[in-house]
This record gives C-alpha cells, sequence and structure tokens, in this order.
C-alpha cells in the first residue's frame, strides 16, 4: 500500500486501544502525524515517542471531540504545524458497557454517547472537508462497530450511535467523491483492547473467543490494515463502504 509520507494524518482517540493501533500503524510511512487525546496523557506521550520512533513527524493534541471550539482549536494547532488534514480517522468513542440495560439509561448518557460517537464525528469532518476539497484529494475513515449493524452486546444506546455513522458515512461519500474524497467505514468485533478487558471479566472470555469463528479475538492492529488500505493512493475508487472486522462474528 502507499501511503505518501506528505500526507497530514489526524487519528483520534489514539492513547490506547484501537486508535493507538491505528497510530502507529501509520507511522513508518514518514507521515505528518496528529495524535488526539482527551484525558490520558500519559498514554498518549508514549504513543507519540513510539511514533516517533517509527518515522513520523508526530503532534500531540488535546480535546473533546464533542466540543466545537476544542475541534475547532484542533485543526487550527494541526495546520499551523503541518497544513490541512488529508487523511482523518475518527476512532474516539465512549461507551457505557458495564450496564447495557436499555432502562437504566439515562437521558443524560445518551445525550453523551450522541456527543462523542456521532457529534464527534460531525466536527472533525466538517472541518476537515474544506482542506481536502480544496486539494481535491482526502481519506476519512470513520470506526464504527459490528454493534452499529447487529445490536451487538454493548447496549442499545451504543449500538445507536455506531450504526448512525454507516448512513452518515455513505451520504458523504456520495457528496464529495467529485472532489476526489473517500468515505468509508471500519466495524470491527470483539478486538483485545484495554476496553475490552474492562468490561470483560476473565472467566467469560473464552466463551467470547467461542463465537468468534477464526477462534481468537481480535488485535488493533487488525483493524490498522483495514485503515491503511481505506487510507492508500490504490483504494481511490473505494469509497461509501462498510468492513467488517471481526473474524467472523456477528457474520
Amino acid at each position: 500500500m502507499t501511503i505518501k509520507s506528505d500526507r497530514v494524518v489526524l487519528v483520534t482517540g489514539a492513547s490506547r486501544g484501537i486508535g493507538r493501533g491505528i497510530a502507529l500503524a501509520f507511522a513508518p510511512f514518514g507521515v505528518r502525524l496528529a495524535i488526539h487525546y482527551h484525558t490520558k496523557e500519559r498514554e498518549a506521550q508514549e504513543v507519540a515517542e513510539l511514533a516517533k520512533h517509527k518515522g513520523a513527524k508526530v503532534l500531540l493534541i488535546q480535546g473533546d471531540i464533542s466540543v466545537r471550539e476544542d475541534v475547532e482549536r484542533m485543526f487550527q494547532e494541526i495546520t499551523k504545524e503541518f497544513g490541512t488534514v488529508d487523511i482523518l480517522v475518527n476512532n474516539a468513542a465512549t461507551a457505557q458497557i458495564a450496564d447495557p440495560n436499555p432502562l437504566s439509561i439515562n437521558e443524560a448518557l445518551w445525550d453523551r454517547l450522541y456527543a462523542v460517537n456521532m457529534k464527534g464525528v460531525f466536527l472533525t469532518c466538517a472541518l476537515a472537508l474544506p482542506g481536502m476539497m480544496e486539494k481535491r484529494w482526502g481519506r476519512i475513515i470513520n470506526i464504527s462497530s459490528t454493534a452499529g449493524i447487529t445490536g451487538g452486546t454493548s447496549g442499545a444506546h451504543y449500538a445507536a450511535t455506531k450504526g448512525a455513522l454507516i448512513p452518515y458515512s455513505k451520504a458523504l461519500a456520495k457528496a464529495f467523491a467529485p472532489y476526489g474524497i473517500t468515505v468509508n467505514v471500519i466495524a470491527p468485533g470483539k478486538i483485545e483492547t484495554e476496553l475490552f478487558h474492562e468490561a470483560t471479566p476473565s472467566t467469560e472470555i473464552p466463551g467470547v473467543i467461542a463465537k468468534i469463528p477464526a477462534g481468537r479475538l481480535g488485535k488493533p492492529e487488525d483493524v490498522a490494515h483495514a485503515v491503511l488500505y481505506f487510507a492508500s493512493e490504490e483504494a481511490e475508487f473505494v469509497t461509501g463502504q462498510v468492513l467488517v472486522v471481526s473474524g467472523g462474528y456477528g457474520a
């Protein structure tokens, strides 16, 4: 896959888990890499150091992607340091996996999930697209979930936010294809991350794996490889697609 070293890449929620894996996968291409985090500064700094060691030019940026002022500041910092964003990976998200009972969901929780998981994507896309249109080149990869397709096991509220990303991305794909911009979605299944282990008791993990035809949990790198394809020069004619990375889980 070809990813040019002068591309400006923004990965949101890159301090750990899938976002960390995605950011580090871009680094060997020597790109200009903006690593976003919200609260986990120490973890984000570690990712930044690793990415520099692998060859990327790195900018660490903090912000709440559900707050327009934060997102505007983030993009101003990126533009000042690197130029406008060429490749946007919307990975940052939140969930309440510990108690997925729909009857226990309060309005504040519902609003927070939509603010981060959907509004945050809207804001980053809205600020990235003008620069991409001007260059007539861009890649947007939105990270959904198998829960957004099947309903999942993490709660109706989480599934609803992740599901909403799919038609939103398809609409953007149609609208901006004439500008050389592609918009695609990746829907990971059960990926072994810190969040997975926080939400899944160790005694339940064998049962989860038993439901995955591939016989193992996914790794952040499995998702990252799919992101690199959508971000590559070779994927210029692929847009509006949903790629499930799940080892057959939920198929």
